[in-house]
């Protein structure tokens, strides 16, 4: 995220100035990045220039004296579990993001290897934030929000390309085209949203300049490319990366009273959204939502009274019964999932005499008077109910996807 790029700037004259809080523990970290770039080296067969090293050498000194003020003010978690999750997924991201350069729309396009760092931090926000050198903290809020891997792997592709893009240096070479100023705690002001030192305001005005100044729009959509780029060499789904920012764009909505956290330093857009589709046309990967989000996928749910409830986002759409109910539920989630990715029309959906659910002219599934005994009531009476639950499915997938076909 740009924000805490800016945040970082406005600490530079004072962190140049200050000793390290632990200076073994600096030496010893500066020693390891050593190594870590001579053996990228030697396993790349590739020699960077002086200079280039020294670069890098900069950022991780940066990175690291930025991280202990970081540190002091909010939490690590202990919760092994998500710290395990998103070591795991960005292990997996970053493996990709060292090996060959990705195209910069902005910022620093050379390869730029990291010794990258993942910590989570406690708390219930949906954030994340990179800092120069690799130093990239995820609140444990996102880590419960995201619906997959593959949209965690989105989150965190997007950070390291803030990082491997260099996008501080970058910035900082520009500054004389913005009024960049020391406040001893707007790092934590901004990153935590907490009113630390009374400069919250102040704060808000310097995302607000950033936002005027054209920098946030490139860091962002530079870093969108790069996640994307970064993505197409996982296992993951760069779909995940669509997903998560619709919800985003859902959340930010209803929660309009929210100042601080992901929805300022990424706010999603139609246009980051559209861009990222024709990412995905032009690589002929298929919008598939429910291969990456929950909210997107329909699932079987067996109910206790007897039978299968097929469910969408958490509400129902019809319950089967009947010795073959499991298996027409299976059936039926295939076909449904295929034909909510698609994101179609409310009039799409038909019911047909006999019970069959049709949508898009296809059989969805079928409605037998099974079904209909389990709940009381008619085969031709289910069969509009369900027409209208699947409706009301529809309706809620348009509202909360950007409609991409």
């Amino acid at each position: 995220m740009l924000l805490s790029l800016v945040a970082a700037a406005t600490l530079l004259p004072q962190a140049q100035a200050s000793p390290p809080a632990n200076p073994d523990a600096a030496k010893k970290e500066a020693e390891a990045f050593e190594l870590f770039l001579k053996k990228w080296q030697e396993e790349h067969k590739q020699t960077l220039d002086p200079k280039h090293l020294a670069e890098l050498k900069r950022d991780a000194e940066m990175g690291r004296e930025y991280s202990a003020q970081v540190e002091k003010e909010l939490k690590l978690s202990k919760d092994q579990e998500l710290i395990d999750r998103l070591q795991r997924v960005a292990d997996n991201v970053v493996r990709v993001a060292n090996a060959s350069a990705a195209k910069a729309l902005w910022g620093d396009g050379r390869l730029n290897p990291f010794d990258y760092r993942f910590k989570v931090v406690e708390g219930k926000d949906i954030n994340a934030f990179s800092l120069p050198g690799g130093y990239i903290y995820v609140y444990e809020g996102l880590l419960k929000y995201v619906e997959s891997d593959d949209e965690l792997a989105g989150v965190l592709a997007h950070e390291v390309s803030h990082a491997g893009f260099r996008h501080l240096a970058t910035l900082l070479k520009e500054q004389s085209r913005f009024d960049l100023w020391s406040l001893p705690l707007v790092l934590v002001s901004l990153l935590s949203g907490s009113d630390a030192g009374g400069h919250v305001l102040l704060a808000k005005d310097l995302v607000n300049q950033v936002g005027r100044s054209g920098w946030s729009q490139k860091a962002e959509h530079a870093a969108d490319f790069g996640a994307f780029q970064y993505l197409r060499g996982t296992s993951y789904n760069p779909v995940g990366l669509l997903t998560f920012m619709e919800r985003l764009a859902r959340d930010q909505r209803g929660l309009e009273a929210i100042d601080w956290g992901i929805f300022r330093t990424h706010p999603p857009s139609r246009d980051r959204a559209d861009v990222l589709t024709a990412y995905l046309g032009e690589a002929e990967i298929p919008i598939r939502r429910s291969e990456v989000s929950t909210s997107f996928r329909a699932i079987a749910k067996p109910v206790e009274s007897g039978g299968v409830e097929i469910v969408f986002n958490g509400r129902k759409i019809v319950r089967l019964a009947g010795n073959d109910a499991a298996e027409r539920a299976e059936s039926a989630i295939g076909e449904l999932n295929a034909f909510f990715d698609q994101v179609p029309e409310l009039f799409e959906v038909q019911v047909q005499p006999g019970g069959a659910v049709v949508g898009r002219k296809k059989t969805l599934f079928r409605i037998t008077e099974a079904d209909a005994g389990a709940e009381k009531t008619t085969l031709e009476e289910l069969a509009q109910e369900t027409q209208r639950a699947l409706k009301r499915s529809l309706f809620m997938l348009g509202y909360r996807v950007w409609d991409t076909r």
